[in-house]
């Protein structure tokens, strides 16, 4: 005997369970069970049916003729989601209104609270018209984080929807995300492949490079986190140590007796192990440490500044401009496209960053313009007898770039601007692939970097040729290197 399960839509009236019996018995069917809840779904009732082929045909016939079961019907699909609500009175009826604005009617539905802010809604979604499906699922993953927990993998249209939701919640497990994180992440994620699959990327390899940047970051965590690091003596009272971890922008320590300074410090989320690794270096730093500089404001030089405690900040306008917009919720200056937008985001979720308190910012300079050409002196600074002046680029990386130089031993701080690609490991090539993919180019003007990129090496051959020696440049990536 074959089995068949019918999902029909009686109408609301005495009789109508008995028709369909009556129909299912004429043709020798057997009903093995039946499922109809009419505070759920007042029509929808599905019913599991044995019998041979022949007789399942004409009790499929017969109660399409006489309506309750149609093409339409016939085409329903069922998807279980998971959805996790605010535990507060209301918080359910927007979904509720989606379902109703979709025609879509609940199988079953249950909920439980958890101890948290939030309930977790199980639902059964009997949806009719498959191609509303995935509209359906995005719309209810821009309200709240929702999971699949069984879908027909047959419907080749949610391949996005649904694997984007689930790579959401894998990595709110991997990155101990929390609701509203985990929600932002399925947005940003949901930003980067909409724009990438206009200019004919595959979504699959999309979503692949999401998930490798995420889990690149996760896997170098902790006892994983394993920076290469090199010391450099600048004089009899300074030394420069170069922290170079294989994923996020390396960390520069000028140490001498009497202070310590930092240049740039990496993503947020290795704090503990970037602090750990200046325990190693610099006993004591953190009662040295008073001033921290940064290349230019992107999230991955920028991941400490919010962790030091009484340090004071110094960077030039433009970068304080970018990281008060991040302070007030507003795009910051690497932000100025989708792709960016969308990029920057994930990695502010993925980093756990948090933008630093503006009231400890000092600045380089006053009245620079806002556009210019050229690499432009904008200030200076001295580190226990070492001096150095400020210099800021065009914008082609990043609006508010900077460079360091110290033209008495020979040395460059140029950030992104310069990076040793050359002596990349395998593992930092393989993380800074990742970008430039998800957001086409790391630079803003490709023109204008290529420019700055030439003042600087003008720059450096001025310094080499009055030291008669090599300069050390101390890139944003990569190890140091002379030229």
């Amino acid at each position: 005997m074959a089995r068949k399960s019918y999902i029909t839509s009686m109408p609301d009236k005495t009789g109508a369970f008995l028709l369909a019996s009556k129909i299912i018995a004429r043709h020798n069917g057997n009903i093995v069970r039946v499922s109809y809840n009419k505070a759920v779904d007042l029509h929808t009732l599905f019913i599991d049916v044995e019998a041979s082929d022949r007789d399942l045909g004409a009790i499929a016939d017969e109660l399409e003729s006489i309506g309750y079961l149609n093409n339409k019907i016939s085409e329903t699909r069922v998807i279980v989601v998971e959805i996790k609500i605010p535990d507060e009175p209301g918080a359910v009826l927007p979904i509720l209104k989606i379902l109703d604005r979709y025609d879509v009617n609940i199988s079953y539905m249950n909920s439980n609270s958890n101890d948290t802010r939030f309930q977790n809604f199980k639902m059964g979604l009997l949806i009719e018209n498959p191609r509303i499906i995935k509209m359906l699922l995005d719309d209810i993953s821009e309200l709240y984080q929702i999971d699949i927990a069984d879908y027909d993998d047959s419907e080749k249209t949610l391949d996005n929807t649904i694997f984007y939701i689930r790579l959401a919640n894998e990595m709110q497990k991997l990155m101990d995300l929390d609701t509203d994180k985990t929600m932002e992440f399925i947005a940003e994620s949901n930003r980067i492949l909409q724009t990438l699959e206009e200019i004919g990327e595959n979504p699959h390899k999309v979503f692949e490079y999401i998930r490798r940047f995420a889990y690149f970051i996760s896997r170098h965590r902790g006892e994983h986190y394993r920076a290469e690091t090199a010391k450099y003596i600048i004089n009899d009272t300074v030394t420069l140590y170069a922290i170079h971890p294989p994923c996020g922008s390396n960390t520069y320590v000028l140490d001498s007796q009497e202070e310590l300074l930092l240049i740039d410090t990496g993503y947020a989320v290795y704090a503990d192990e970037l602090m750990s690794a200046l325990d190693n270096l610099c006993p004591g730093w953190k009662s040295r440490c008073r001033r921290v500089l940064i290349t230019h404001a992107d999230v991955d030089h920028c991941g400490l500044l919010s962790k030091l405690e009484n340090v004071r900040i110094c960077l030039n306008r433009k970068s304080a401009d970018s990281l008060e917009r991040q302070i007030s919720g507003k795009p910051d200056f690497r932000e100025n496209s989708e792709l960016n937008l969308g990029y920057s985001k994930l990695s502010r979720i993925i980093s756990g960053y948090a933008p630093p308190d503006a009231t400890r910012f000092e600045l380089f300079d006053k009245d620079t313009p806002q556009e210019h050409d050229t690499l432009l002196h904008i200030g200076r600074f001295s580190f226990s007898g070492v001096d150095f002046e400020v210099f800021e680029g065009s914008g082609g990386h990043l609006d508010g770039e900077m460079v360091f130089a110290c033209r008495e031993y020979g040395i460059l701080f140029t950030g992104d601007n310069l990076v040793n690609i050359s002596g990349f490991s395998e593992e930092m090539s393989e993380f800074n692939s990742l970008a430039p993919y998800l957001m086409r180019s790391v630079n803003i003007d490709s023109q204008k970097a290529t420019d700055v990129r030439k003042q600087i090496n003008e720059l450096i051959e001025a310094i080499q040729k009055g030291l008669q020696k090599p300069v050390m440049v101390c890139g944003g990536h990569g190890p140091v290197f002379s030229r």
